[in-house]
């Protein structure tokens, strides 16, 4: 990108600050093809061309519920419900072992 002035002519060509004028090659003449999709909102990064996802709207978002993981302490030893399952659980549980929690 450049951050000089760059006047357009009517012919479509392109004429730079240091008078060094450049002519665009239409798409049928052109030796390599243009990859750009269609989209306006592309982007590209890294070479490839990457489209916007269509997201939910931030109003219809919603978290999970979450339990904090030292509840799990005060589950039995072999329970298997979703906040116990949880690797920071076993952690936590080898950690109150340790120091003679239960």
């Amino acid at each position: 990108m450049t951050h000089r002035e760059v006047r357009q002519d009517a012919d479509g060509s392109r004429v730079y600050a240091d008078g060094h004028r450049y002519q665009p090659v239409p798409p049928e003449e052109r030796v390599n093809a243009i990859r750009r999709p269609d989209d306006p909102r592309a982007v590209r990064f890294h070479g490839r061309w990457f489209l916007p996802l269509d997201v939910l709207p931030e109003a219809a978002r919603s978290l999970p519920e979450t339990r904090p993981d030292e509840e799990t302490l005060e589950h039995r030893a072999a329970c298997t419900c979703p906040v116990c399952a949880r690797p920071a659980a076993r952690i936590l549980w080898r950690r109150a072992r340790r120091r003679g929690y239960k």
